[in-house]
């Protein structure tokens, strides 16, 4: 079983980037002048717009299921604080992940990938943790996923992410989704990409960081889509909760410009 607490947080990355789209940054401009703080989860227009992202990827989503805070770090934090419990990650695993765990004081545990593709745990070796994690008076609560993976560069199978799924679910685990990248994996003779949310909608949590894929990596901003379950709607007010205990909402003109960039118009679709 692999623990890992000791990790530095990673270094951020030095992204030139590309250049900004003029359409997010007149969207920005027009903001700039805004002094009113944004509300903790997200402004009414930018959680629609997240609504309309992810129903276009075939996942119905109620707005008011939506939170949106500035930056896939502090939304993850807060997940992960408001689970509770331990965290299941895979190996390897996004550089992020494990120092976020570490300072929600979430035990962290790692899982190898299978040999087909990463940023999911190989469904036995995942059942094998989660009774270790037991045996030693542990207690997992949550599995934190990434469909389109970071450090490996590939897409999970639907059919392995299906296994993985069922596991997770069987042995009471909220699957916490990480799909910031879904939209720059592109193989056309390779996989399809499904969300875990298409398979068990209400056991899973989509995290969707905007900056890189869709906004310029200076303006952080992330949405989260949350079960239409009791325990979602649970798990949401404990995010908010926490978001609003430290102010994490994002500046008016970075939500003007991920709330355009989410609906997506021509000049967006061109770019991804």
């Amino acid at each position: 079983m692999q623990r890992e607490l000791t990790a530095p947080a990673p270094a951020a990355p030095d992204d030139g980037g590309l250049p900004v789209l003029p359409e997010l940054a007149a969207r920005f401009a027009e903001a700039a002048g805004r002094t009113a703080p944004e509300p903790v989860g997200g402004a009414p227009a930018l959680r629609a717009a997240a609504r309309g992202y992810w129903e276009r990827r075939g996942l119905w989503t109620d707005p008011e299921h939506v939170v949106a805070a500035p930056g896939g770090q502090p939304l993850l934090l807060a997940l992960l604080a408001a689970v509770g419990g331990d965290v299941l990650l895979t190996r390897p695993g996004a550089a992020w992940y494990a120092p976020l765990a570490r300072l929600a004081g979430r035990p962290a545990y790692h899982v190898p990938v299978p040999a087909e593709c990463g940023g999911v745990p190989d469904p036995f070796a995942l059942l094998e943790t989660v009774r270790r994690v037991r045996a030693e008076d542990g207690e997992p609560r949550a599995l934190l996923l990434s469909v389109a993976d970071d450090p490996t560069g590939t897409t999970a199978p639907p059919e392995m992410l299906h296994e993985v799924c069922e596991a997770a679910v069987a042995e009471g685990l909220l699957i916490l989704s990480d799909e910031t990248w879904r939209d720059t994996v592109h193989h056309p003779h390779g996989t399809v990409l499904l969300s875990p949310a298409e398979m068990r909608p209400e056991d899973v949590v989509v995290l969707t960081d905007l900056a890189g894929a869709f906004t310029p990596p200076g303006w952080p901003a992330a949405v989260a889509r949350f079960p239409a379950t009791e325990r979602g709607v649970e798990l949401r007010e404990r995010v908010l909760s926490t978001l609003e205990a430290v102010r994490a909402v994002p500046l008016p003109p970075v939500a003007a410009a991920a709330a355009h960039a989410l609906d997506e118009p021509e000049p967006v679709r061109e770019r991804t």
